[in-house]
């Protein structure tokens, strides 16, 4: 009931930030999608070359020991070394999912503030109901 008595205040608020809201999404998307293509860019383009030259070096020191008795541990070294890359690296990932930057957060921002005026608008409208009593 306190709502319907507020709401013909809180509509043009409402109204108002609507817009607002859809321009701040906007901005936000639009730098995001940016960042976004350059820094997968970049990744594929690391991980390629990265993948290329972790190959051929692994194929040297397997050639450089291929006729030597420690070939097997050449093999097995190389194993055991990416497997405790690939356990560092997931457990970083693992991590980093945590700490991710939000996105929207000016949106967020801005609907706090508006939800905090909504609340006192409410508040004055009872209290303005109160006082006639």
């Amino acid at each position: 009931m306190n709502l319907l008595y507020a709401l013909p205040r809180m509509v043009p608020l409402l109204a108002r930030h609507a817009l607002g809201y859809v321009d701040l999404a906007t901005e936000e998307l639009d730098g995001i999608a940016a960042r976004m293509r350059r820094r997968v860019l970049a990744a594929a383009t690391c991980i390629l070359t990265a993948f290329l030259a972790v190959t051929m070096l692994c194929g040297l020191a397997v050639a450089i020991a291929w006729d030597t008795p420690y070939r097997y541990i050449v093999i097995a070294g190389l194993a055991l070394f990416f497997l405790a890359i690939a356990i560092a690296t997931g457990d970083v990932a693992r991590r980093e999912r945590r700490h991710i930057a939000q996105v929207f957060e000016r949106l967020r921002d801005e609907w706090t503030r508006d939800r905090e005026a909504l609340r006192e608008i409410i508040a004055e409208r009872n209290d303005t109901r109160e006082d006639r009593t």
